[in-house]
């Protein structure tokens, strides 16, 4: 039964960080049962609100119908409000997609909008979250949907109570029937409209909905109570099993040179598991249908990779590299030779000195020594670029740097990370390998320029 005291609890208990006296709501309202019964509650609670209505002009007469209503609805409450309308089928041809997704994509980006502006209006302190009336009805529709077309164990978890994405978005009633909203609507006298669309058997949910759900009913008088519970002990089960994955991956986890890598051996404990591999990937923008290839690169070789938008998987060694694919290139100026340069790949010291004054020499690779008689300034530290080249120290003729590197067998990751010094078009310093034979110190220098590379990755 839905009840204004029960409600408050339910918000309470699920919601325990949302207070609804110092949050600001945007509510989702179509005019429906559903979103004009959410609607009053929050009325009824006091709560500071403003509600939301898309007309998406797919239902001609009916669509004009629906915005004067939840304009007279809001005006009689005294919510402020706000109307927009859209050429959705328009842009979907445009587009190239369903009515559907194309009415998802346009409500979502005019709410996204709308919570900024109200945030802007209300002080970047306050906090604006949409709400919308999905029940407990539209969660057991989707659960089958789901399961129909296939999906994993979150997937069978259904809609969220809450979700915080680009915008954080909160559904109180979905522990709620559609019967028991009706109800409660009764009992206070709402009217709402009744969108005609949801009769027809168009889409897979009115499908759902209309014809398979009352079906099963009559087979399993309690269908609907017992998904319910089933998401309730899936949604338990998934945190189980989150806290698990997480367990596992974390042990076979480490960061070489500020890269992350998976060993190769831990991976291949689970390689026959697609849940634990799932766990991992997913975060990175793979698609569960990627799964046995990024499988396969744990025997390719070195060198193979496999990439979404975001990040590549990288075969090196005994492991398997993550490597953001928006890794940054650095382009900086270096004006003179005392002082530091923060740079990507650890601290740059710059120190001139007289010869005279020098001291030991250390030969490590982070440690450079030029001849400051030969620089002109400014010099300039950046990321390399295939087009480079240089004189090695020790070697009298040019050599590309990309050849250079790869001689290194650097890991595809680190090799794109290096960094070098430059004056103009001559390379210094290919920073932390060697420095280009041109400027070395010679018996007729008399400064020499020091650099030192420190917190080294």
């Amino acid at each position: 039964m839905l009840t204004l005291e029960n409600f408050k609890e339910q918000w309470e208990r699920k919601f325990p960080d949302i207070s609804l006296k110092h949050t600001h709501f945007l509510l989702a309202v179509s005019g429906g049962l559903d979103s004009v019964g959410l609607t009053y509650l929050m009325h009824l609670l006091g709560a500071k609100c403003t509600i939301a209505h898309v007309n998406f002009q797919l239902r001609g007469e009916e669509s004009k119908r629906d915005e004067q209503f939840v304009t007279d609805f809001a005006n009689r409450l005294q919510i402020p409000f706000k109307v927009n309308r859209f050429e959705t089928a328009a842009y979907a041809e445009t587009y190239k997609m369903g009515i559907q997704q194309a009415a998802r994509e346009i409500r979502y980006a005019w709410f996204d909008q709308l919570m900024k502006e109200i945030k802007t209006n209300l002080g970047d302190n306050n906090k604006v979250i949409l709400l919308t009336a999905h029940h407990a009805d539209d969660q057991v529709e989707t659960v089958l949907m789901q399961l129909f077309r296939g999906t994993g164990l979150h997937g069978l978890t259904g809609i969220p109570d809450f979700r915080n994405d680009s915008i954080q978005i909160c559904r109180p009633l979905l522990g709620y029937t559609k019967n028991q909203i009706r109800h409660f609507a009764k009992e206070y006298s709402l009217t709402y409209v009744e969108d005609s669309s949801n009769e027809k058997n168009d889409y897979t949910r009115n499908l759902i909905r209309n014809k398979l759900l009352p079906a099963i009913q009559e087979v399993y008088a309690q269908a609907t109570e017992n998904v319910l519970d089933t998401v309730a002990r899936l949604k338990e089960a998934e945190v189980i099993v989150n806290n698990t994955i997480a367990a596992f991956w974390k042990k076979g986890k480490k960061t070489r040179h500020g890269i992350e890598t998976i060993s190769i051996q831990h991976w291949k404990k689970v390689k026959d598991n697609h849940t634990y591999t799932w766990g991992f990937i997913q975060s990175y923008g793979f698609k569960p249908q990627q799964i046995v290839e990024v499988h396969k690169l744990l025997d390719a070789s070195n060198g193979a990779y496999i990439a979404t938008p975001t990040h590549r998987f990288i075969k090196f060694n005994d492991t398997i590299q993550v490597v953001p694919n928006h890794s940054k290139t650095e382009h900086m100026m270096v004006y003179v030779g005392e002082g530091d340069l923060q740079t990507n790949n650890g601290l740059l010291h710059f120190e001139t000195v007289d010869v005279t004054h020098m001291g030991e020499m250390n030969k490590e690779a982070h440690f450079a020594y030029l001849d400051a008689d030969k620089i002109e300034w400014p010099i300039l530290y950046r990321t390399w670029q295939s087009t480079d080249y240089f004189y090695p120290f020790g070697l009298r003729k040019k050599k590309k740097l990309n050849h250079f590197l790869g001689s290194l067998k650097l890991s595809p990751a680190i090799k794109q990370r290096i960094g070098v010094l430059t004056m103009g078009d001559k390379m210094l310093w290919v920073v932390g390998k060697r420095i280009d034979d041109r400027y070395k110190m010679t018996p007729q220098t008399t400064s020499v320029l020091i650099i030192t590379l420190l917190d080294r990755c």
